[in-house]
């Protein structure tokens, strides 16, 4: 089954993609649509996330909606009043869901190569007290501000100056740290929760919406 993960409050969903564009468009209801919008993208592998995203979404939604994108490249979906944070990765796809709140989301395959870029997202404070941290801290850390940068719905950021991650202890399966954004007039302070999968990394939360 490609739905790995559903839960109500909140309202997220996790599909492991294991089918090919093909199967994918056989189980959407939009198959005539879908194919066309697919048309758009050359790799078979980004054909993949972009259908197993709305697919996801029926899943959890229970019925077929579309999504579009504002100017700063943010989903929204327009006939629905849930708001809408979308992320994928190779082989997942994931969304989160609220009415009432920005939510953000997520998800990272764990590889060592973010210890080779820790430089461009870390201040020089979060450096130190990572110096000595394994990957999957570097992980969640990066995820965590990925997750709280598109809540503020902002086109670019320089995750050094402009989100921080407090210092914490990173070392269970699953667990939160608090992530403070620069971004926006509120400044807010995030609470982001985690979950270390054998595969993956997966970071969400939700901030008040800005009116």
């Amino acid at each position: 089954m490609p739905l790995l993960y559903k839960k109500k409050s909140p309202a997220l969903g996790v599909w492991k993609i294991d089918e090919s564009p093909e199967q994918l468009l056989d189980l959407s209801g939009n198959k005539a649509e879908y194919l066309l919008e697919t048309q758009k993208f050359n790799a078979p592998a980004r054909k993949a996330e972009w259908l197993a995203v709305r697919l996801l979404l029926r899943e959890m939604l229970g019925f077929e909606t579309p999504i579009a994108y504002r100017a700063n490249g943010a989903p929204y979906l327009p006939e629905s009043d849930y708001n809408i944070s979308i992320s994928h990765t190779k082989a997942y796809a994931a969304i989160i869901l609220s009415r009432n709140y920005m939510p953000g989301i997520d998800i990272e395959c764990r590889a060592e190569r973010i210890n080779r870029v820790r430089t461009r997202f870390l201040s020089k404070f979060e450096l130190e007290w990572l110096e000595n941290s394994n990957t999957d801290a570097l992980l969640v850390a990066w995820s965590a501000k990925e997750t709280v940068f598109k809540m503020t719905e902002k086109s670019a950021s320089d995750f050094r100056r402009d989100i921080f991650v407090h210092p914490c202890g990173l070392d269970a399966k699953m667990g939160y740290v608090l992530v403070k954004e620069l971004l926006t007039e509120q400044e807010s302070l995030v609470r982001v929760k985690y979950i270390l999968d054998e595969d993956y990394v997966l970071t969400y939360g939700y901030r008040k919406k800005i009116a």
